[in-house]
Order: C-alpha cells, then sequence, then structure tokens
C-alpha cells in the first residue's frame, strides 16, 4: 500500500518566486561531449529544455516517441493535468530534504532545485511517456556510464515501472534495456547508475539514453508525478587504434627488382621522390617486378 507523507515541517526552508505558466516545445539541439563528463541539474529549465533533452509520448520499445510541449513556468507536485512540467527538486535551498507534503507556494514555486517531470495520466504519457537525452557522437570516447535521479514527487493509486534503456543510430528502431525503476511508493529521490554497452563506444552516429514508460500503469485512482534530476554522464577518451607496420621486402635479381609485402588488403604505391605525390601502381600483386632501368622510384604500402 502506498503512503501519504504527513503535514508537518512544511516551511523548513523559505521560498518566495512564482512563475506564469507556459509552455515551450521540447529542445532539439544535441549535446556534444566534450572532457570526460556531462553533468545536467536542470535547474535552468524555466528558459526551456538544455540542448539535447526532450521529453515525449507514444515512446515503444521500437521508437523514440513523438517530442511533446513542455511547461517551463513552476508546476507543483500535485497538479492534475497531464503534462511534462518543471517541478521542485527534492532538494531544499537549505540543503536538506522535502517530505513531500511542502505546499505549491511559496515553497515549491520557489525551490532552486529543478526537475523535469511528468503528471501522467490516463489520456498523456501512460504508456509511452519518455525523457530522452541525444548525444551527437561518441567519436573518441568509450566506457560511458550515467547516474542520475529518478524522483517520486506525488505518490497517487497507480504505479508505474519505468524502463532506462538506450540506443545507437540517428534513427533507431531497436533500444537495449539497462534497468527499471519500480514505484517505491513514497516522496523523494532514488539515484541509480548504468553503463552502456561497447557499441555506444567511439559512434559517429547519434547515442540515444532513455527513462521510458513503455507499459501502462497498474492500481486504481490517479497516477504519480515522476521526475528526472542530476544527470551525470562520464567516459574516458577512446584509445587509439593500433596500426601495424607491414614489411616492404625489396630482392634484386638481375636487372629487376621484386617487391613482396604478406599482406594483400596493402596496396603499393610509387612516387619518383621520397616527397612526390604516391599514386596506386595499376595491377600490382606481391611479388612485383620492377625494371631496373626504368626511372627511379620510390615505393610504400597503404590501406
Amino acid at each position: 500500500m502506498k503512503n501519504e507523507l504527513p503535514f508537518p515541517n512544511l516551511f523548513r526552508c523559505a521560498a518566495l518566486t512564482f512563475c506564469v505558466a507556459l509552455s515551450t516545445p521540447s529542445s532539439p539541439a544535441q549535446v556534444m561531449l566534450t572532457g570526460t563528463n556531462y553533468h545536467q541539474n536542470f535547474n535552468a529549465i524555466s528558459n526551456g529544455l538544455p540542448a539535447g533533452w526532450s521529453v515525449r509520448t507514444n515512446a515503444t520499445a521500437g521508437r523514440l516517441g513523438q517530442p511533446a510541449p513542455f511547461r517551463t513556468s513552476a508546476k507543483s507536485w500535485s497538479d492534475n493535468p497531464g503534462e511534462f512540467g518543471n517541478c521542485a527538486g527534492t532538494l531544499a535551498n537549505c540543503g536538506t530534504n522535502y517530505l513531500g507534503a511542502e505546499p505549491a507556494l511559496p515553497v515549491q514555486s520557489g525551490t532552486t532545485n529543478r526537475c523535469v517531470a511528468i503528471r501522467q495520466t490516463s489520456v498523456f504519457g501512460d504508456p509511452g511517456a519518455a525523457f530522452v537525452l541525444q548525444i551527437a557522437s561518441t567519436t573518441g570516447f568509450s566506457d560511458l556510464t550515467f547516474s542520475l535521479d529518478l524522483n517520486l514527487l506525488k505518490t497517487n493509486g497507480y504505479s508505474t515501472t519505468w524502463i532506462i534503456d538506450y540506443a545507437v543510430g540517428n534513427a533507431p528502431d531497436a533500444f537495449t534495456p539497462l534497468g527499471t525503476f519500480s514505484d517505491p511508493g513514497v516522496f523523494g529521490a532514488t539515484q541509480r547508475s548504468f553503463t552502456l554497452g561497447t557499441d555506444a563506444d567511439n559512434q559517429t552516429n547519434n547515442v540515444w539514453i532513455r527513462v521510458a514508460a513503455l507499459n501502462g500503469a497498474t492500481g486504481t485512482g490517479s497516477r504519480d508525478t515522476f521526475g528526472i534530476d542530476n544527470f551525470d554522464l562520464n567516459y574516458a577518451q577512446a584509445a587509439p587504434a593500433t596500426v601495424l607496420a607491414i614489411p616492404l621486402f625489396i630482392q634484386a635479381d638481375g636487372q629487376s627488382a621484386i617487391l613482396r609485402w604478406n599482406d594483400s588488403t596493402f596496396a603499393l604505391q610509387a612516387a619518383p621522390t621520397p616527397v612526390g605525390t604516391f599514386t596506386n601502381v595499376p595491377g600490382a600483386t606481391s611479388p612485383f617486378t620492377n625494371t631496373l632501368d626504368d626511372p627511379a622510384k620510390f615505393f610504400r604500402l597503404v590501406n
């Protein structure tokens, strides 16, 4: 059974801001990885979703879903309309954890710690709601791991199991599941960590990370308000590719020089000087015979 929380300590931290409701579309940009870490705390979502992030509906195991509007003005945990919006996180301005019964005004609206949230309803996001990060590429990076806070902001009679997954490709049609988050039944944040597969390493294509409600909620009554916060992605510099030198053997044979090499995937090239323009020798395969009375040539192998 879910537990509703008591009313005490509502004003442990004063907060004094009020925002007017607005609605904006999801951010279409992509995250460009640099360094070894990407962090997003969502505290500036009153200006819109961060680059690379979108909120979606109609998501499935093989479909990203359709971009959905995002309400940038402060939204309370107990708001009834089905929508994505800007909610207070679970941490108060003074650094203590909220209990879940704090009033919308002035506490929730004035909380600087924000999170991207959704109130699901029978006709909005249940199933199919998704929080999505689009990474432009992971070229030069490997060993991708991430952590995030999964916030239950308003507990109601229905329970949703959220699936955390990822996909590789500019238009993905299949996602790899990393784990699930089941409704804990009480207000609060749960931090979870996940590791992407090696197929996400050193990718020239998009990499997508998603938190999605792919199955319908179960229970009776109303649906929860749920959010994500404090996303941290860590990665390493990809190891440079190892290139093995392929030896080119040259043997004198009378008025000819015979060139041999052991890897047929390498092409023989020639140039009139060491710094000249090298071009493929037409039809050259190992062994290749070069007549010594020809003009001077310099040879190399390329792949």
